[in-house]
């Protein structure tokens, strides 16, 4: 009995430990992405001040303005423009340029769907880029 006890404590014991070890994994994750999202640059044209030289990673969109009803604690915070950026292309992403965006009318709008008078959201797209290390 006594033996069979500790076979349950030393298999808890270890499952806590697999699980805390994932939580620390994810969290690092986390904060990774949080930081490289927080230096990416957006720009509207193609010149992003002080890198003249870059390579283009390819074309991005997301979600980058959203209704105040979003904002509550069951949304999803990755969503956003610059998350989907780092989702695609990792940290190698440096800025967006050629951004622009356009209005997503959400599925109960019905009649008018433009900003102002419809419920949704505008998604913006442009193309991801890396410096030039020169």
């Amino acid at each position: 009995m006594k033996r069979s006890l500790l076979i349950v404590v030393a298999a808890v014991v270890v499952g806590c430990s697999a699980v805390a070890k994932e939580d620390n994994s994810i969290k690092t994750r986390n904060e990774a992405e949080e930081a490289a999202v927080k230096r990416i640059v957006v720009v509207e044209g193609d010149k992003v001040p002080g890198h003249p030289k870059y390579t283009e990673l390819g074309h991005v969109q997301g979600v980058c303005v959203r209704a105040p009803w979003y904002d509550d604690d069951s949304s999803i915070q990755r969503i956003g423009f610059k998350h989907a950026a780092y989702d695609q292309y990792g940290d190698k992403v440096d800025a967006i340029i050629k951004v622009d965006s356009f209005f997503v009318a959400d599925n109960q709008s019905y009649g008018m769907s433009e900003p102002g008078n419809a419920a949704g959201h505008l998604n913006c797209q442009g193309t991801a880029v890396h410096f030039a290390t020169d």
